[in-house]
């Protein structure tokens, strides 16, 4: 590579020097031999490249800003050695001494303006000047090194300051562009896809090899080219690849590979703020064992509720009266648009709750048990007379709640629709192989009697809005409606597996539609998942931990209360 004398006084530093477009056009395969030198595969790598694509180090060793720090790399060795060994030029290589005895000493000029782009055609008026150092009789050329496999071929004649092109390695040829695809990705998810690939011209190339970011968790099969494994590392990942046309020469590329996120883990868990009014802790359990049943109930805040940084606003109540073998379940949903609604779904249970428990132990237990002796004689009859006493309960329980809601309103200043709730009850009573229940059943959510298998008994209808999420809540409004009987639900089973309440939280991401509440083969789906639970040490324990269960679209407080 004939760069020129250098001269002794040192004026023109060589930070100083930028190439003229000639120079480019005479130094550029040089200067890139060298660089890949550097950079190439080699048995003695000077750099480690192995993180980088290659069609990334060959766009770096092409970059006007290389070209440039090169050029003034080779210039200031040039110069050391001229200065320490005047009159000695360094020895050429064999292939490059044709070149060397035609070759004129030239120098580098300063040159101020903005670097011109190797890119530019030759012609550019500069010239090339001879040496100014009359102690230097030959320009000194420095060999330099070749990235493998490259040709050098026949001599050709050279012109004035031009080294030979058999003393360089021809120009790199830009590889064939390819475009590849892959489908979209999910965290956590079993991922298979083949990667396709097509050339500039449409025609199918064959993957033969990709390279992984560690931790994505995929591989590659090269057989098939997909890419298999659950992915763990979400983001855009760009996959270094090779590709081949004819199975003999290999090009480079990348894949694009987009992970989506698993939607959970953008959920955040925020607090509620301090010194909030009716502190609620975020989950609630509990669980009652009886002669031949037991009760569990659990409940949990939704992620709606942790993302917004909001309290739970479902509640609660379970008892069971060892004497006479009554229990109660109550489940309540406070209103999502109602500031104290938690405070409402709560003081509805326990006023409620403790209505229901205070008359079932009393003089109605005995009339009850009375009745149910005589239901085999008289079922209509006995269903009927049963029905007109619970339906007198089940609205002064409910008349009592509402009472407490409107007390708590008055004390706190506030409005009594701010504490509007939900809610859910049933009295159950078993006998033997036979249960009874009576129900009640006031907005959304759901009460069933369920079992044997393939078989569901709704205890009445969810109450709907005109738009999706609405419903109706417990107010004097309600108790007053004329159609407040159809609340009530009577029923006496044989073999019933379970009796369930849950608020909307569990049943409309289990069942979704009304048609779907009537469908037993859901109602199988949901008691095969909960059944190992139930068989848990700890139930309620265990229903806590399902309840945080991920249905897209259904992230409200969850509540599920069971007899079984």
């Amino acid at each position: 590579m004939t760069l020129g004398a250098a001269e002794d006084d040192g004026a023109m530093t060589s930070a100083a020097r930028k190439p003229t477009p000639e120079q480019r056009q005479i130094l550029a395969p040089e200067i890139e031999n060298l660089l890949w030198g550097l950079f190439g595969p080699n048995d003695r790598p000077f750099f480690d490249r192995s993180d980088i694509a290659p069609i990334a180090l060959d766009e770096f060793v092409q970059c006007d800003e290389v070209f440039e720090e090169t050029f003034r790399f080779l210039d200031a060795l040039t110069r050391i050695w001229n200065r320490r060994c005047p009159g000695r030029p360094l020895k050429p290589c064999a292939q490059d001494r044709q070149a060397k005895e035609i070759a004129t000493p030239m120098v580098l000029p300063d040159l101020s303006e903005t670097p011109v782009s190797k890119r530019q055609e030759s012609g550019a008026d500069d010239e090339l000047t001879p040496a100014a150092d009359a102690n230097i009789e030959e320009t000194s050329v420095m060999p330099l090194p070749r990235p493998p496999d490259t040709p050098t071929s026949g001599s050709a004649q050279g012109r004035p300051g031009q080294v030979s092109p058999a003393s360089t390695a021809p120009a790199k040829h830009r590889e064939p562009r390819a475009s590849f695809q892959l489908p979209n990705g999910k965290v956590g998810v079993d991922y298979a896809a083949r990667i396709e690939g097509r050339d500039a011209e449409g025609r199918p190339v064959r993957i033969r090899d990709v390279r992984m970011p560690e931790g994505l968790g995929l591989s590659f099969d090269p057989d098939s080219g997909e890419l298999r494994g659950i992915p763990a590392l979400d983001g855009d990942h760009r996959l270094p690849l090779s590709w081949s046309l004819d199975e003999k020469t290999r090009y480079s590329g990348e894949c694009l590979l987009i992970v989506n996120p698993d939607p959970k883990s953008l959920w955040k868990v925020i607090e509620p703020p301090d010194g909030s009014l009716y502190l609620k802790p975020h989950a609630d359990r509990r669980l009652l064992t009886g002669r031949g049943f037991r009760i569990a109930a659990a409940s949990r805040r939704g992620r709606s509720h942790e993302h917004a940084g909001t309290f739970r606003d479902d509640d609660f109540f379970i008892g069971h009266d060892a004497q006479t073998q009554w229990s109660l379940i109550l489940v309540a949903d406070g209103a999502g648009s109602a500031r104290y609604s938690r405070e409402g779904a709560r003081l509805a249970v326990a006023s409620a709750g403790a209505q229901l428990s205070e008359a079932l132990a009393g003089e109605m237990s005995a009339r009850m048990n009375a009745a149910l002796h005589g239901w085999e004689a008289d079922p209509e009859g006995v269903a009927q007379a049963m029905g007109a006493e619970f339906h007198s309960l089940f609205h002064k329980a409910g008349t009592l709640a509402v009472q407490s809601i409107e007390q708590e309103a008055r004390s706190a200043g506030a409005e009594v629709r701010d504490y509007a709730t939900t809610l859910l009850a049933a009295a159950v009573k078993r006998q033997d192989s036979e249960t009874f229940l009576a129900t009640f059943w006031m907005g959304d959510g759901a009460i069933a009697a369920y079992g044997p298998r393939g078989k569901v008994r709704l205890m009445g209808t969810p109450d709907g809005g005109e738009f999706a999420g609405q419903t109706r809540f417990l107010d004097r409004a309600a108790l007053a409606d004329q159609a407040f009987a159809r609340r009530i639900g009577i029923g006496r089973y044989a073999d019933l597996t379970a009796v369930m309440l849950m608020t909307d939280g569990v049943s409309d991401p289990r069942f979704e539609t009304d048609n779907g509440l009537n469908d037993p083969a859901k109602w199988d789906g949901l008691w095969d998942d909960i059944a190992p639970l139930l068989a848990s040490p700890e139930p309620d324990r265990s229903l806590v931990d399902w309840l945080h269960f991920f249905s897209p679209g259904h992230h409200d407080d969850r509540t599920l209360a069971l007899l079984w």
